[in-house]
């Protein structure tokens, strides 16, 4: 019994190591959860801001056209 008991004490070491090791597994799973979150919200600021800007285009290319087909030519 006091052999098992010795045996158990040998190996606690090891599962104190293996235990740790799980916990930095499990923030090094967190962070980069965290991280493709942060892209994820990133790549979607970008996404509206180029579609604003396309949207800025295409009014103003529509005010260009409007206004180019509401003019008197030159000389007449």
């Amino acid at each position: 019994m006091i052999l098992a008991a010795l045996k158990g004490l040998a190996a606690l070491p090891r599962l104190i190591d293996a235990v740790e090791s799980l916990g930095d597994i499990a923030t090094a799973q967190l962070a980069q959860e965290r991280k493709d979150e942060k892209d994820e919200m990133v790549d979607d600021i970008i996404a509206a801001a180029r579609h604003r800007r396309e949207q800025r285009v295409l009014e103003r290319e529509a005010e260009r056209v409007s206004g180019d087909s509401g003019e008197t030519p030159e000389g007449a």
